[in-house]
């Protein structure tokens, strides 16, 4: 006869999980879910992609760290949203130009003599939102979907095109009545086409004048790899202003630490709340029946994901799909779900867990393997306790309760939404959804199918069993990839920030580099002084 722990692991338990046809063209792909609840999923399938992409849009940490961006969506900013603009003289623009969230970006742009203007939306205003580091005026990947936008393919060579850029974006927009376009640096920013629609000055400035220090701009930044060198010849800084009357002391300088903490304000969920996605356009190119793109992700890191590779034919499905999102000129027919919600509660709900189980399961947390396996088993349990039935114990001498285990903790959260209600982006997500907590539940199940009856096990199994569920927490936590995980390690301390060393604001010599560590607020304003310097 069998034991418990070996008639579990033979049985094709079947969760009855539907087809995940993905939206595209008669050529699309289609993965189809694990029929047994310990299979493991599809190398090219994308669901822990598309739903990290999801789960991450509008939050600066995620899109610093994973900068090339892969979503383009709708989005909108709210009548009565504040939105600021920097410049050196008293004109409102009557030309496409930025305009940041807080007031500490918009101020960087002031240099010498500064005006800030304050502007308000005064119906809501309907956008593009770029996730990733759209705004990362370097080479390696950040612009590719702006690119493809509007000029069909990546063009690497006009990372430095802005205005170019901003003009052919709202020609592109402009059929859809698109006002603007979202896109992140160190901070989000809005690109608006016209400052006479949808927006009323509320002020308009003159502050103090700014003074950015008189020493030579260098080529300092050319040593690492992270930036493109100056396109045009470094200036020297203009003379230093002087200041108004009746003031005394200093003038203000630059303070870039403030930019850096006010973009930091926004790091995680819920992210820059004054933009909303409309979850029923999110058009991604995680989306597998862009096979070109498939075929270039095989093998590569998250990080090196990019769209340079992509085919004529997938950039015109990718175009085609984002003309007829931006073509409803109302939000779209979807079931008006809150993905974004959904995906920040699977993630508070198990990116800790699984860190403590990462813990508790490292060989120097416990000298004593049962205490181990007694803790581990704990965790385990809290993990899936709200899927195990006293019914389904009641029968368990048959096994099927273990499939059960996956099959609910998988579907709970999208069992009930009617797909009939669902645009084919939304489908996408749900899928993605039920895909990503298929991989979670499944490997948590497996380890369950030990931990049992561990108690009772000899020290010998309890060993053996703690070396197979380090393995599988290892490689869950690979596959997810959470940047919550992404993070200083202790915390930094006040007088510093944790800091991502990526554009503009770099610290190190290696591109790839993008371990976060904490670093002086003084260091990392003298470096942020230094790309100004050059590149401004």
């Amino acid at each position: 006869m069998k034991t418990f722990r070996e008639a579990i692991l033979l049985l094709p338990w079947a969760i009855g999980a539907a087809s995940m046809a993905l939206p595209g063209s008669s050529s699309q792909v289609t993965f189809t879910a694990p029929m047994s609840w310990d299979s493991p999923p599809n190398p090219d399938a994308t669901h822990h992609l598309v739903f990290n992409t999801v789960s991450s849009l509008l939050q600066r940490w995620p899109n610093t760290i994973y900068r090339n961006g892969h979503t383009v969506t709708p989005a909108t900013i709210s009548a009565g949203t504040i939105l600021y603009h920097g410049r050196r003289n008293a004109i409102v623009p009557t030309t496409p130009e930025w305009l940041a969230f807080d007031f500490e970006h918009s101020h960087m742009f002031c240099r010498s003599s500064c005006y800030v203007i304050s502007l308000m939306a005064t119906r809501d205003l309907r956008l593009v939102y770029f996730d990733g580091s759209n705004a990362a005026k370097m080479r390696g990947g950040p612009m590719d979907s702006q690119d493809i936008l509007i000029w069909e393919y990546p063009h690497p060579e006009r990372t430095s095109s802005e205005r170019i850029r901003i003009s052919e974006l709202c020609a592109w927009g402009k059929p859809f009545s698109v006002d603007g376009f979202v896109r992140m640096e160190y901070h989000f920013e809005v690109m608006l086409c016209d400052f006479s629609a949808g927006t009323e000055v509320v002020t308009l400035s003159n502050l103090i004048p700014v003074d950015i220090g008189s020493r030579r701009r260098d080529a300092g930044s050319e040593r690492s790899g992270y930036s493109d060198p100056p396109t045009r010849r470094p200036r020297l800084p203009p003379k230093r202003p002087d200041p108004p009357t009746g003031w005394k002391g200093s003038l203000p300088t630059l303070n870039f630490i403030e930019v850096l903490n006010a973009g930091s304000w926004h790091n995680q969920a819920p992210g820059e709340t004054r933009v909303h996605i409309d979850y029923s356009g999110v058009v991604t190119f995680y989306n597998p029946s862009l096979t070109s793109l498939v075929e270039a992700r095989r093998g590569q890191p998250r990080s090196h994901h990019r769209l340079a590779n992509i085919s004529k034919t997938d950039s015109e499905l990718v175009r085609q799909e984002l003309a007829e999102v931006f073509a409803r000129q109302v939000k779209g027919p979807g079931g008006g779900i809150d993905w974004g919600s959904i995906t920040h509660v699977i993630v508070k709900r198990y990116s800790e867990r699984l860190e403590l189980l990462q813990y508790l399961l490292e060989p120097a947390t416990y000298t004593n393997v049962t205490e181990q396996a007694v803790a581990v088993r704990i965790q385990i349990l809290t993990m899936l306790a709200p899927y195990i039935t006293t019914e389904a114990v009641r029968n368990s001498s048959d096994t099927s309760w273990v499939g059960s285990i996956v099959h609910y903790c998988s579907t709970t959260q999208t069992s009930m939404i009617p797909g009939g209600t669902l645009t084919p982006q939304e489908r996408l997500i749900r899928d993605a959804v039920e895909g990503t907590l298929h991989e979670i539940c499944r490997r948590l199940t497996l380890m369950w199918v030990d931990a049992f009856d561990i108690e009772a096990a000899t020290d010998r199994r309890k060993a053996e069993a703690l070396g197979r569920w380090r393995v599988h927490v290892r490689e869950l936590m690979e596959w997810l990839d959470w940047s919550v995980w992404n993070k200083c390690n202790p915390a930094c301390g006040i007088d510093a920030l944790c800091h991502v060393p990526t554009w503009p604001f770099v610290e190190g010599d290696h591109p790839d580099d993008m371990t976060p560590r904490c670093i002086s607020r003084v260091r990392l304003g003298e470096l942020a002084l230094e790309q100004t310097l050059i590149y401004s």
